[in-house]
């Protein structure tokens, strides 16, 4: 009797383990890609240029903005109407320090 019993509580307990085991989840990357046109602006927006919003140099507005997020990096990408990605570059190097908040269409596509 004393064996049954035994074989009853470890089934039991390979049983409840195996119901309250946590699921296997994918590890987060830290790669994002979210639409973020609402952070921009055109340049001739009255709110373009209080410091609120990017301002988008771009033949297509602010439709269609998405960024790109990696461990703090972010790259800034526009759809054309044919879906085609067009990179959004802010200038670098002693004028990346006066124009942060200005990003210029690239007419290449990725």
């Amino acid at each position: 009797m004393q064996g049954k019993t035994m074989i009853a509580v470890v089934a039991l307990a390979i049983g409840l383990g195996a119901v309250c085991a946590p699921t296997a989840a994918a590890q987060d990357t830290g790669y994002r890609e979210y639409p973020c046109s609402e952070m921009f602006a055109v340049p001739w927006s009255i709110d373009a240029w209080n410091g609120t919003h990017k301002v988008a140099f771009s033949p297509f507005g602010t439709e269609n903005i998405h960024c790109v997020s990696f461990h703090g990096w972010t790259a800034v990408h526009q759809l054309d109407p044919q879906g085609r990605k067009h990179s959004l570059t802010s200038p670098s190097g002693v004028l990346g320090a006066f124009t942060s908040n200005l990003y210029f269409w690239d007419p290449a596509t990725y």
